[in-house]
């Protein structure tokens, strides 16, 4: 029986279930709720209507089972009825909430209660499904207490050997801070021992027993123990050691009144012990006392060992009549409470002293139906036996199953992460690659723009040379010709004079033109500006946006790589094309200016704006974004209804 809900806990349990159930009566009608206020408005006792309707009562699962599993061990010494369906609703509810631990106490009750109606194949069969509940928690003190309960089970059953490897595992199971059940294992073992006539084993086994009683100093455990040795030594025929471990049980302070039936127990085997051993003048007062007293306590087995006894004395002090009245007695409450044990004894002492073959005759079969029931049950120790085995088999397979499963799984996983990353050590190298393919092909077309814009320049330069050269060669040479000419004419017409002098100036403008256009040429760097202008022109060219260019005189394309022309040239184009598709504006400003090691840029419109955040997924962002990083820049992005602003920095 589950020991670890105090008694006091179960009682608010059920004062708080009772106030759950008033709180249900109150929303019946009128008439239910006088007829409640006549009777008990809070009752603490449960009837089989409440329960099938606690789940109207109490909607939370996780309540309702905690209610269920409280008044499962409350109502297990009580209502056996009541017992059945709240211990089946338990198991359901747990079940359906994979509530293993509820489970398992269930399971325990339900072992109890088979146990205490003499169902020693069921009692044992729960035992191990709550053994395998807890065995799944892991939980090995509880498994443990499971395991040593089947060892009980199987020793009253006479299921010595299953009893004995029972209680080994038992033992294996149970920490050592479990004393008590550990000291209830031993003297199980001891009782398996003395039943199978190993008396030196059964003797070892109690004093183990009875060094941990005395470990706990428990006076009561202590009594037990000393009784239990001294009923083996009684059985195997050493009156003296029986006697005096009886004693040591009988001088335990206080044992009346703290364990009365064991006091009756103790008291009863001592008077026995003394009789046995030839001292048989404080028997009958002692037996008589130990009677009385389970007599008043109703201890109906303790009733049939008293009048057993009594009815020996008797009939060894020749008084026949009361030896038959008291074994008569004992063979009636045997009969009355099922107890086979001492039904068949009382039934082989009456056979002694009567002769009646009727008393030898119902003994014989009544051992011979015990005899089938233990083997039957024996039987079916085993099977359950072999269902654990096989279970713990099955176990252990789906275990190295499962290991075999999570190592070939963690091999397939670690091979496909190698080969996912080789793939993506593959992509980013093709990336990489294709970058720098991308790098190379834009510098090649810049430097194609460039060499273009400087072979322009070279051929303007030269047609510039040859015109200034033509100029001065030719139509300078011939001005200055007539000129001279005209000089050495002889007029007195101040008109000459004043065309003479025009065409000198005219000479002169016309050698400043030559000189001009001999001396005039672009650099490369003015080559990148002009490419850049020749860009908005283009822009201009083709949209009604009208786009502004500023380049402040800071800025020195002297100082600029050519990544860093390349990229910029490319940026502007990219930021260009989405004002033209995209913004609707009229005015577009761009501005680039130069403060020390910083290149920086701007270009506003004021169209119609943009989701920058949606935007940025896109290819045409992403190069931008891509290109300034590459350089270790910075692109700002700000858009609203009123327009737009893109602006970026680089370092040179």
């Amino acid at each position: 029986m589950r020991e670890f809900f105090s008694s006091r806990y179960i009682k608010s349990s059920l004062f708080f279930l009772g106030i759950l159930l008033s709180l249900l009566s109150c929303s019946s009608p009128s008439k239910n709720k006088l007829d409640e206020q006549n009777s008990n408005l809070i009752d603490s006792e449960v009837s089989l209507q409440k329960i099938e309707n606690l789940d109207q009562i109490i909607p939370n699962d996780s309540l309702r089972l905690s209610i269920l599993s409280k008044l499962s061990l409350e109502y297990l010494n009580k209502d056996s009825t009541l017992f059945r369906k709240i211990n089946t609703k338990t198991l359901e509810l747990a079940n359906q909430l994979s509530n293993k631990t509820v489970e398992a106490n269930a399971y325990w009750d339900l072992a109890y209660f088979q146990g205490k109606y003499s169902s020693l194949d069921s009692s044992y069969a729960y035992y191990y499904k709550a053994y395998q509940k807890f065995s799944e928690l892991k939980n090995d003190a509880k498994a443990g207490k499971m395991m040593l309960m089947m060892a009980v089970s199987q020793e009253n059953a006479r299921d010595y050997i299953g009893s004995e490897n029972s209680s080994f595992k038992a033992l294996e199971l149970l920490p050592q801070t479990k004393k008590k059940d550990i000291y209830t294992v031993h003297n199980n073992l001891a009782i398996v021992y003395n039943g199978l006539g190993d008396f030196g084993k059964a003797i070892e086994h109690h004093k183990k027993a009875s060094a941990i009683a005395s470990s706990t100093k428990d006076e009561i455990l202590i009594a037990r123990s000393s009784n239990n040795l001294a009923v083996v030594y009684l059985e195997n025929g050493f009156y003296e050691d029986a006697l005096s471990y009886v004693k040591q049980a009988l001088d335990v302070e206080g044992l009346k009144q703290a364990d009365t039936e064991l006091y009756a127990m103790v008291l009863d085997n001592y008077a026995y012990i003394q009789l046995k051993a030839g001292q048989s003048e404080d028997f009958l007062k002692a037996s008589r006392e130990a009677l009385h007293i389970r007599d008043s306590i109703d201890h109906k087995a303790g009733m049939m060992v008293s009048r057993i006894r009594l009815g020996e004395y008797y009939l060894d002090t020749e008084d026949t009549a009361r030896a038959l009245a008291n074994l008569q007695t004992a063979l009636a409450l045997a009969e009355e409470e099922q107890n086979a044990k001492y039904e068949l004894e009382a039934l082989l002492k009456l056979h002694s002293i009567t002769g009646n073959q009727e008393y030898l005759d119902r003994y014989l079969v009544l051992n011979e139906k015990l005899l089938n029931d233990e083997r039957g049950i024996r039987s079916k120790f085993a099977r359950i036996r072999y269902e654990t085995d096989q279970y713990i088999n099955k176990n252990r397979s789906l275990s190295e199953r499962i290991i075999w499963i999570s190592f070939t799984a963690v091999v397939l996983l670690t091979l496909l992460g190698v080969f996912l990353f080789l793939q993506r050590q593959k992509a980013n190298l093709i990336e990489a690659r294709m970058q720098n393919s991308l790098k190379e092909s834009n510098a090649e077309v810049f430097k194609l723009l460039l060499d273009q814009q400087k072979q322009v320049e070279i051929a303007a330069v030269k047609e510039r040379e040859r015109i200034a050269r033509d100029l001065h060669d030719g139509v300078i040479s011939r001005l200055f010709g007539t000129r001279m000419a005209l000089g050495f004419m002889e007029s007195d017409n101040p008109a000459t004079e004043t065309h003479l002098k025009e065409l000198q100036n005219i000479e002169a403008e016309i050698r400043n033109v030559s000189h001009n256009l001999a001396s005039n040429s672009l650099t490369s760097e003015d080559g990148v500006e002009k490419l850049i202008k020749k860009l908005i022109d283009t822009f201009n060219e083709h949209t009604a946006t009208s786009f502004e260019l500023h380049v402040t005189k800071s800025v020195d394309f002297n100082t600029l790589g050519d990544s860093v022309k390349i990229s910029i040239y490319y940026i502007l184009q990219e930021c260009l094309q989405n004002v033209m598709k995209h913004a609707n504006a009229t005015v577009c400003k761009i501005r680039l200016n130069q403060k020390e090691n910083t290149l920086t840029g701007s270009i506003t419109d004021n169209g119609k704006g943009f989701d920058v955040k949606a935007a940025k997924q896109g290819i045409g962002l992403t190069n931008l974004n891509y290109r300034i990083s590459d350089l270790g820049g910075d692109l700002k992005i700000h858009s609203d209804s009123s327009g737009t602003k893109m602006s970026f920095s680089i370092p040179i």
